[in-house]
C-alpha cells in the first residue's frame, strides 16, 4: 500500500487562543490527509496556537509530501525517523506528529482494528480528569469543580495565571468546590521561578493535591530535580520538550528529574509509545497530555490504552469546544471513565460539511 498524496487544510475552531484575552481570536488547526493507492485515507490534525498554520501546511505539502510519495504507508518508523531529523530544517514536531498519526490511522483502517490494539492492547477505558482553561477569578474554580463533579468527573486539573497567591486562592476554591474526595492536580504551565515553585508546592501539599505539573521550565533540570527531591507531592514535567525525540526525555527519566513524565501523541503516536515504554523500564508513570482536537485526544487515548504506566485521561473542558468537525464524541461514563473507540484506525468520523464551512485555506 503506497502513499499517493498528502493534502493540508487550515480550519478555524471555537477555542480562544487565550481564555483571558478573547481579542487574540480563536486557534486554528491543520487538517492533514494522507492518501494511498488502495483508497485508504489517514486523517489527523496539527493543532496550532500561533499564526504559523499556513507556513506549516505549505511545508507539509511542498517538502514532506515529495518524500512520502511512493513509500509504503506501513513504513511508519522509517518515515518518523527521517522527519524528526528534519527538525533542523524547521519542521516542528506537530508536523511530524500529524503525519505519524495519519499513518497509524491508515494502518488501523487497512487492517480493520483500532490503533490501541495495533500498539498492543492493555485496556479499553481510563479514568478522566476535567482539565480547565485559565478562569477569570479564583472563585470560578469552585464552581467548575462542583459542575464537573455533577457531570460525573472524579478528578480535575487546574490551569492558573502564574501568580502564586492568586493561584493558591484558586486551588483552595477548587478544593472547597470539589470536596475532600475529588482528586485535584495543578498545572502552572512553567510560570514560576524556583522560590515561587517551592512555596506553591508546599501550599498544595497542604490541600492534598495529587500532582504538581510544570512548576518550572523543563530546561531547568537542576531546579526540577531539587524540587522533586524536596517536595512530597509528585512533580510532572517534560511536556514542553516540543522539539524532541525520545533521547531528550532520557535524562529526565534516568536521573529522577521529575516523578511523572508528560508527553503527547499529537507529536506522534510513535514518539508517545517510545517515551512511555522508556518510562516503564524505569518504573516511571507517563501521563499523556491530550488537550486539543478530538482526533488528537483520541490518538493519545489509544496510546494510553496500550500501556500500563498511565492512570488518567486528560479531557479539556468544556468538551464541546474541542469537537469541531467531528461526528464522534468522547464522553465519560457514570463512573468517570473514558472508553477508547473500537472502530478501525483512530475511530473518529469527521463531519466533512463542517470541515468545508470552517476551511480558510487549502493546499
Amino acid at each position: 500500500m503506497r502513499i499517493t498524496d498528502l493534502k493540508a487544510s487550515i480550519v478555524t475552531t471555537d477555542i480562544p487562543w487565550e481564555s483571558l484575552d478573547p481579542s487574540r481570536g480563536n486557534m486554528q488547526a491543520i487538517l492533514v490527509q494522507i492518501f494511498t493507492d488502495e483508497g485508504v485515507v489517514g486523517t489527523s490534525f496539527a493543532w496550532e496556537r500561533l499564526s504559523t498554520c499556513r507556513g506549516l501546511a505549505e511545508m507539509l505539502v511542498n517538502q514532506v509530501k515529495p518524500f512520502l510519495l511512493g513509500k509504503s504507508a506501513f513504513d511508519r518508523e522509517l518515515i518518523w525517523q527521517k522527519l524528526i531529523s528534519w527538525s533542523r530544517r524547521g519542521l516542528p514536531m506537530i508536523g511530524t506528529g500529524a503525519v505519524d498519526v495519519a499513518l497509524w490511522d491508515i494502518a488501523g483502517k487497512r487492517l480493520g482494528v483500532p490503533i490501541y490494539q495495533l500498539l498492543g492492547g492493555y485496556r479499553t477505558k481510563l479514568r478522566a480528569y476535567g482539565s480547565t482553561s485559565t478562569l477569570k477569578k479564583p472563585a470560578d474554580y469552585a464552581t467548575m469543580a462542583r459542575n464537573l463533579k455533577k457531570q460525573g468527573y472524579t478528578a480535575m486539573k487546574l490551569h492558573v495565571r502564574g501568580e502564586p497567591k492568586w493561584d493558591i486562592e484558586a486551588c483552595e476554591a477548587a478544593r472547597d468546590g470539589g470536596g475532600a474526595d475529588m482528586l485535584l492536580m495543578l498545572d502552572s504551565s512553567c510560570h514560576y521561578d524556583r522560590q515561587q515553585a517551592l512555596w506553591v508546592g508546599r501550599e498544595i501539599e497542604k490541600l492534598n493535591y495529587h500532582w504538581y505539573e510544570s512548576p518550572l521550565w523543563d530546561w531547568d533540570v537542576e531546579g526540577l530535580a531539587e524540587l522533586t527531591r524536596i517536595l512530597d507531592i509528585p512533580i510532572a514535567g517534560a511536556e514542553y520538550l516540543y522539539e524532541c525525540n525520545p533521547t531528550h526525555f532520557a535524562p529526565y527519566v534516568a536521573k529522577n528529574v521529575v516523578d511523572i513524565i508528560r508527553t503527547d501523541a499529537r507529536r506522534g503516536i510513535t514518539l508517545a509509545k517510545k517515551v512511555a515504554d522508556m518510562c516503564a523500564a524505569f518504573s516511571v508513570d507517563c501521563e499523556l497530555h491530550s488537550w486539543g482536537s478530538i482526533i488528537g485526544q483520541t490518538a493519545n487515548l489509544h496510546v494510553m490504552c496500550a500501556i500500563k504506566n498511565c492512570n488518567f485521561f486528560e479531557q479539556a473542558v468544556p468538551v464541546d469546544r474541542f469537537e469541531v468537525c467531528a461526528k464522534d464524541q468522547l464522553r465519560i461514563d457514570k463512573d468517570g471513565f473514558i472508553h477508547v473507540p473500537n472502530k478501525p484506525g483512530i475511530g473518529v468520523e469527521l463531519d466533512w460539511d463542517e470541515v468545508d464551512r470552517r476551511t480558510v485555506f487549502k493546499i
